[in-house]
């Protein structure tokens, strides 16, 4: 009998010993991962604040949406603890790698879905009145060829029942997709 306990000892003494190794810190501040998270991602909320105005436009919201994500990553750990009652050092020390993956996931995938819907981007618009001079004929309701600022553009007048001959000089009201919507000069001369 006192055998087998032996027998069973020294093979679970090895597994106590290193259990005890990876679970003890060296520091004598250790922080719990939902802290740690929080803090991460107050840190990077705030460095949205501070970044320079030159930079703000090309990493607009990076930052913070990090920073958001690392808060949401606090919050799961937090709740995960409280739903299966897990010790922090096996989460801390073995899941941490873990941990990183799914936040920077968790950003790219926050980054390249969401900024998009907050940044705002600069409309084309076209200035009023702009001239073109027409290439080829206007016929009523139909498209014909416009040269406008060096380009040939398809083009359509404005007036559907109007009809532009070639080498007119007009005006480009607007656009829609490829093909400006243009009237004639005399248009606006009576």
């Amino acid at each position: 009998m006192t055998t087998i306990i032996y027998a069973n000892l020294t093979e679970l003494l090895p597994s106590l010993l290193i259990a005890q190794v990876t679970t003890k810190s060296t520091s004598a501040f250790s922080l719990a991962p939902p802290l740690l998270w929080l803090i991460i991602g107050v840190i990077l909320c705030l460095v949205e604040l501070f970044l320079p105005k030159n930079w703000a436009k090309r990493y607009q919201f990076m930052a913070l949406i990090m920073g958001i994500s690392a808060l949401i990553m606090s919050f799961i750990l937090w709740k995960a603890a409280i739903t299966f009652s897990f010790e922090w050092q096996y989460i801390m020390y073995e899941g941490f790698s873990w941990q990183i993956i799914y936040w920077m996931g968790l950003s790219l995938s926050s980054i390249i879905w969401l900024r998009p819907m907050f940044v705002k981007r600069k409309e084309f618009a076209l200035p009023e009145a702009i001239e073109a001079k027409t290439l080829t004929e206007i016929l009523p309701g139909e498209t014909g060829r416009v040269l406008y600022e060096g380009t040939s553009w398809q083009a359509r007048c404005a007036d559907k029942k109007l009809a532009i001959a070639p080498n007119q000089t007009v005006c480009v009201l607007s656009r829609e997709d490829n093909t400006l919507i243009v009237a004639p000069e005399n248009w606006f001369r009576s």
